[in-house]
């Protein structure tokens, strides 16, 4: 049985919500990822969260909804099973976000997922399989529900296991944090702690870290992330170039569960950004940054060619102006970096009883302030911005959003 890996398609995604055509990227990916599926003659691919980057219909455009159904109906018609598990950005704790719609119209299967005081999982056959999902939490409130063993399997799983975990998960001696230093002051969870909780489990399908471990195009292993097909801020597109310099591009696996330990391989995505990075000097003239621009531009591989230029605060904006407008011409984009602006820190709770009950409160709250201080905006608008910042996403990139969201009402 040929199983297709992936997870964080994170469709919908606001990077690079200035350029339309750019923000095509995103499906494309997901159409490379059915049709590498249909080609390779997969049965089944395992989503592990984020597939989206909201949980409802309201905050997702609404064409990337038409042409993920579009995707998901020719994968079904050719009897390709799509098995989806929630992350963080599109979990919805009432059952009727996104994922819960396209279940019901099925489109997906999804393994059950109920937050309380404990994690429960239900276990789904899939064929010969047995699919369990631990589901991504703000904040990854998740870890702490594992590591304090609060997850409860409800049910009994008949076939071989397979569990999709959106989280941050330390394979053996691979911690993620020596992988991807930004994530090493992240919480985590060990691999043998879930052994324990999913005995005799034959495949764990990790998603969240956007970053591919292992690197090697093939091998061995019980537990893999294929990383983010495109990502969905600055540190993606950075990773995206930091990779590329190791030969190494955005991929997704193929994962064969016949033999006594897992066999993977990866398969290199052909739509995804091709990035490349230039840093400015402080005082830097229009003609000399348009043609550093240029210079990485022609290295760079159509259609999807992103630079990523850096520059201090004191640049004059009439440069940033025409070189967003140099890229555009030449169907790419440049992603203006600022150097000096601190990214927010990430917002923490020192503790998390019933998840469910502190989003609600959060809204109730929000429904009552928002109208005292005269502001328009709606709470789950609001809620969303918070999002951002609990992740940790620049400052620039949050203050950008909040423009938006004033615009929006305006």
């Amino acid at each position: 049985m040929c199983i297709l890996h992936t997870s964080d398609l994170h469709l919908g995604s606001r990077l690079f919500s200035d350029n339309p055509s750019f923000r095509k990227v995103f499906h494309e990916a997901f159409k490379e990822i059915a049709d590498i599926a249909l080609t390779k003659s997969c049965n089944l691919v395992l989503v592990s969260g984020d597939l989206f980057d909201s949980n409802t219909l309201n905050r997702i455009d609404t064409e990337t909804i038409l042409r993920s159904v579009e995707v998901l109906r020719e994968l079904k018609k050719h009897g390709v099973k799509v098995a989806v598990s929630p992350g963080n950005h599109d979990i919805h704790l009432d059952g009727e976000g996104v994922l819960d719609l396209l279940e019901k119209a099925e489109l997906i299967l999804k393994p059950g997922v109920r937050v309380g005081d404990l994690i429960e999982v239900k276990p789904l056959d899939v064929d010969d399989y047995t699919l369990l999902a631990l589901p991504g939490l703000r904040n990854s409130s998740e870890v702490d529900f594992v590591n304090s063993r609060r997850v409860k399997i409800v049910g009994e799983a008949r076939g071989r296991k397979i569990v999709m975990v959106h989280s941050i998960v330390d394979i053996g001696s691979l911690r993620v944090g020596d992988l991807v230093p930004r994530l090493s002051g992240e919480k985590s969870i060990s691999l043998s702690t879930l052994d324990t909780l999913f005995p005799q489990t034959v495949y764990f399908a990790l998603g969240h870290v956007h970053y591919p471990i292992p690197l090697e195009k093939t091998g061995v292993t019980r537990a893999a992330y294929p990383g983010a097909p495109v990502g969905y801020d600055l540190n993606d597109l950075l990773d995206s170039f930091f990779l590329k310099n190791k030969g190494i591009r955005r991929r997704v696996l193929l994962v064969d569960l016949e033999g006594e330990t897992p066999r993977y391989e990866a398969v290199e995505l052909s739509n995804t950004p091709d990035v490349g990075y230039v840093e400015l000097p402080e005082k830097v003239d229009s003609a000399t940054a348009l043609s550093t621009l240029s210079n990485v531009m022609e290295k760079l591989k159509k259609p999807w060619r992103v630079v990523v230029v850096s520059v201090s605060r004191g640049v004059d904006s009439t440069v940033l102006a025409r070189l967003r407008s140099a890229a555009e011409r030449e169907s790419a984009y440049a992603y203006i970096r600022v150097r000096g602006v601190e990214e927010a820190e990430p917002f923490t709770l020192t503790s998390l009883t019933q998840v469910s009950d502190l989003f609600e409160s959060e809204r109730k709250l929000l429904e009552q302030l928002l109208p005292r201080y005269g502001l328009k905006i709606p709470p789950d608008r609001v809620q969303e911005l918070i999002d951002l910042v609990s992740r940790g996403v620049p400052v620039e990139e949050v203050i950008r959003e909040i423009l938006k969201a004033v615009d929006e009402v305006e």
